[in-house]
């Protein structure tokens, strides 16, 4: 299953994707039964932070940074760290 990471916002306002396949990564395979796309709280917006579009399979949900924890956080750090 394709896993998709898109952070944008932060001081600089940058964008940055990654994208991994969980046939690839076994630890992402396993954090992904760990998640849940539909139990996020709204986004909040707010200055110099950074938002977060996630993407499992066909499922999405948006999440800012201050709302990102537990396995959900390790999931975007492993996709951000070795995807492209």
């Amino acid at each position: 299953m394709k896993v998709a990471v898109t952070r944008s916002g932060g001081f600089a306002g940058l964008v940055r994707r990654a994208e991994v396949d969980s046939a690839d990564h076994p630890a992402v395979a396993g954090l992904i039964h760990d998640v849940s796309l539909d139990e996020l709280p709204e986004p909040k917006r707010q200055p110099d932070r950074y938002m977060y579009e996630i993407k499992i399979g066909d499922r999405s949900a948006q999440i800012g940074e201050a709302d990102l924890h537990g396995p959900l956080r390790d999931l975007v750090d492993h996709v951000m760290t070795h995807g492209s």
